[in-house]
């Protein structure tokens, strides 16, 4: 809209249309011919009419009710928080920091940051990449292990089977 500053009224009210689309569409088909008088009446209705499903903008402190479910894992959960704390508009680092410490479950983790004294949230995000990528490289020794035991010993688990 910058560059239609300075045009008339009725430029504005005749070319805006040609931009909707939907449910504003819809609204605007059914406003009353000549009902629109200038503008900005028009922007403000068009806003008031569509204020129930505007959705409301994120903030630090909706970063704070994030939360690791119990089943999930630390790589679903920051990639959950990272795609919050996208829509925060001037995020603090520091509020960041605290939610996503805060949210995370794994007092493992909590404690690795703590050990390795990352404040910073560019460093917590690398300390949670190492995290992550450890935690992924046991899980996968075990799995390894716990295939490469079965193997050896059918019978145990013909007999875990039964149990």
């Amino acid at each position: 809209m910058k560059l239609l500053r300075g045009t008339s009224d009725e430029f504005l009210c005749r070319a805006f249309p040609t931009t909707l689309t939907g449910a504003t569409r819809d609204w605007y088909s059914q406003l009353k011919p000549n009902s629109v008088d200038n503008f900005e009446d028009f922007g403000d209705d068009l806003a008031r009419h569509f204020m129930s499903s505007r959705r409301p903008r994120k903030t630090a402190v909706s970063l704070m009710t994030l939360r690791q479910g119990d089943n999930e894992s630390l790589k679903v959960f920051v990639g959950q928080f990272n795609r919050e704390a996208l829509q925060v508009p001037n995020l603090d680092p520091s509020a960041a920091t605290n939610a996503l410490l805060t949210g995370a479950q794994s007092s493992d983790f909590r404690r690795s940051v703590a050990l390795r004294n990352l404040h910073s949230l560019a460093d917590l995000m690398a300390g949670a990449e190492e995290y992550i990528s450890v935690e992924e490289t046991l899980a996968a020794l075990d799995s390894s292990r716990r295939r490469t035991s079965e193997e050896k010993n059918p019978m145990k688990q013909r007999r875990d089977d039964k149990a």
